[in-house]
């Protein structure tokens, strides 16, 4: 039985702290990074427009698109935004205030 998807809207700009956060600055310390929705994650950036045009980038990266998560991706999400920034001694992304939906947070 397939594993149940939740359904969730998310603008570029969380996409790419999601991708900022999962992929580029993870280097491998947590697991479960490179599923279908990563991946689908990544395809929609790499969408972004090639100009160097405040105003066209700023639409982009406005725009939301709906992308399905099982609750294991969520969970990996969710690590990735709180664990990788103790583990570097950074500010916590704002991610989870702006971008990542209240019904989504576990806490």
């Amino acid at each position: 039985m397939a594993e149940e998807k939740q359904k969730i809207d998310l603008s570029m700009y969380g996409v790419a702290e999601i991708i900022k956060w999962c992929i580029t600055r993870n280097n491998g310390r947590i697991p479960g990074c490179d599923t279908a929705v990563f991946k689908a994650l990544q395809a929609a950036v790499a969408e972004r427009p090639t100009t160097g045009d405040y105003y066209t980038l700023d639409q982009f990266y406005k725009t939301r698109k709906v992308f399905e998560f099982t609750q294991g991706e969520v969970a990996v999400v969710d690590r990735c935004l709180y664990d990788l920034p103790n583990f570097d001694g950074a500010q916590l992304p704002q991610i989870r205030y702006k971008f990542w939906p209240a019904t989504v947070c576990q806490n």
